[in-house]
């Protein structure tokens, strides 16, 4: 299907968009003001991030799954329980339903929606440190903020929630579970193994 614009309909020239918003004219892309950047980047992280996760996170549980017994059949603590992936989907939905694969979400929804946040916001803190008196970022400092939120969002967030994750995701498979949910995960490793 063709679609034609009449251009003597259009009051700009064949050269600008006819669809043209004021914010674009004045400042050459659409911005935000600055002093509410970062608020904004932390509220769009954290959305982002929680839409991420629940979106994501079934394929997570299963090959965290399949990794787990692939461990506890080579150290001899149990048999292999899942020929494949699909073989774990199937029996993880007819133990515990389809919620069943998301057990553990919860920490991990704790985890993303800050982790998002963190790197968003400090990708704003970094870029309006390094942005010039006009706000323009060049190739190199957009790498560098970036590169700074990442590692940032690293440290403080991802490597403590995913060790969190696994140790509990183990131990609800174990023949006599320790943890008796999420918090107290969190409280026994803290008190077991410190921050390390």
């Amino acid at each position: 299907m063709l679609i034609s614009i009449n251009q003597a309909t259009c009051t700009n020239t064949t050269n600008k968009n006819p669809f043209s918003r004021p914010r674009m004219n004045e400042n050459g892309v659409a911005t935000v003001t600055p002093r509410n950047t970062g608020v904004k980047g932390v509220m769009a992280g954290g959305l982002t991030g929680a839409t991420e996760i629940i979106i994501t996170y079934p394929t997570d549980f299963i090959k965290t799954q399949l990794q787990l017994d692939e461990t506890l059949r080579v150290s001899g603590i149990r048999q292999k329980q899942y020929s494949g992936m699909w073989d774990c989907v199937r029996k993880t939905i007819s133990k515990n339903g389809v919620l069943g694969l998301y057990r553990g979400l919860n920490i991990i929804l704790c985890a993303s929606i800050p982790k998002n946040a963190l790197r968003f916001g400090a990708f704003e803190a970094f870029k309006n440190q390094a942005a010039n008196e006009r706000g323009d970022l060049s190739m190199k400092a957009r790498i560098l903020c970036g590169f700074g939120a990442g590692v940032c969002e690293a440290i403080l967030v991802v490597t403590p929630m995913e060790t969190i994750k696994v140790k509990y995701i183990h131990d609800t498979w174990c023949l006599n579970p320790r943890f008796k949910g999420i918090y107290h995960a969190v409280i026994c490793i803290l008190k077991n193994e410190g921050l390390r």
